[in-house]
């Protein structure tokens, strides 16, 4: 594997950086830098976040060199001590998906400033982007191939019940959702996102004085994207229209102080981008979370590039994405992605 430039020091840094071509030195686009003094270059900011690379910071003192408002550090993708071999695995994303990565931390530097709104459209604009791109079109590949090498298998899939994908009980002056595919660990498809979308704008409409609850049926709150639907658009820019249309993060985003959400088990991709946009949210210990999007070729596409930043930082976002690590719930709740384990 190609190992990451690796400066060590702030000249070093502002030499690279100086240069134009700086980002055509890199094997991959991926720049480490080991510094333990301040950082306080401030000339070196508009350089950093402009370079078409994955940034990061190896720091033994993340959290204090972080806090300073003035400090080069805030504006690295990524911050860590690397003890857990961190880079290895940012490395090993970039690699095997350089675009996506490249246009992740793209996006999560130009969102910070946006509007939830405009950082909704920048989202979806990025992941269309990426569905033409040839990892997510090998990955589309790979999982054709391997379900026509299954489709003669009785068991390849469960059967889909019949009942809606989500469920709504009014109870007094409160109203319960439930995302009802169990069968699929809940996998967000089209149809669960649709009646999703048509439950919240009715939730807005008539008010629950108690509020509303969002919670999963079976043993998962929700698995992410339903893979037997991806790339079943007509083309990228039809995605990004019907995104735009039926936009659950939207929804969740206007009713995020009256919706509690009650997490179990997998809170993968949707499982956890669309909850972060609320500001009640407890969780199971048995709860894990994961961003596995970037492996694919794509970006977090439910929201994610928005609601995670803005419970949890931008730095930590990009490390979930790009270290393709899970979390449990302890983490999750040490970080404000949620906000009670019970």
């Amino acid at each position: 594997m190609t190992t990451p430039l690796v400066l060590t020091s702030s000249a070093e840094l502002q030499d690279f950086l100086a240069n134009p071509h700086a980002h055509e030195d890199l094997d991959e686009p991926i720049l480490a830098v080991k510094l333990s003094e301040e950082l306080a270059q401030q000339d070196l900011a508009d350089s950093l976040r402009a370079l078409p690379a994955v940034s990061v910071l190896l720091t033994e003192d993340a959290e204090n060199i972080t806090s300073q408002p003035d400090s080069l550090a805030r504006h690295f993708d990524i911050i860590t001590d690397n003890a857990t071999g961190d880079l290895d695995d940012i490395a090993e994303t970039v690699i095997a998906s350089p675009q996506a990565s490249v246009s992740l931390v793209q996006l999560l530097r130009a969102s910070e400033t946006m509007s939830v709104r405009d950082a909704l459209m920048a989202e979806s604009w990025v992941y269309s982007m990426l569905q033409g791109g040839h990892v997510f079109q090998n990955w589309l590949l790979t999982q054709k191939t391997n379900s026509e090498s299954t489709s003669g298998k009785q068991d390849s899939l469960p059967s889909v019940s019949r009942q809606p994908a989500v469920l709504a009980d009014e109870n007094n002056d409160s109203l319960c959702l439930t995302l009802n595919r169990p069968e699929r660990r809940n996998a967000f498809s089209a149809e669960m996102r649709d009646c999703l979308v048509e439950a919240l704008r009715a939730a807005r409409a008539f008010s629950p004085a108690s509020g509303i609850i969002l919670k999963g049926a079976g043993e998962a709150f929700c698995s992410g994207g339903d893979l037997n639907e991806f790339g079943t658009t007509p083309d990228s820019a039809t995605a990004h229209i019907v995104r735009s249309l039926r936009n659950a993060a939207w929804e969740m985003h206007l009713l995020r102080d009256r919706i509690r959400v009650e997490l179990h088990g997998a809170c993968v991709g949707a499982g956890m981008e669309l909850p972060a946009f609320t500001s009640s949210i407890t969780s199971t210990p048995d709860a894990f979370f994961w961003l596995p999007e970037v492996r694919l070729g794509l970006v977090p596409g439910a929201g994610g590039t928005v609601s995670l930043p803005r419970r949890i930082g931008r730095h930590r976002t990009a490390w979930l994405s790009l270290t393709n690590r899970r979390i449990d719930s302890s983490t999750a709740q040490d970080w404000g992605l949620i906000d009670t384990v019970i």
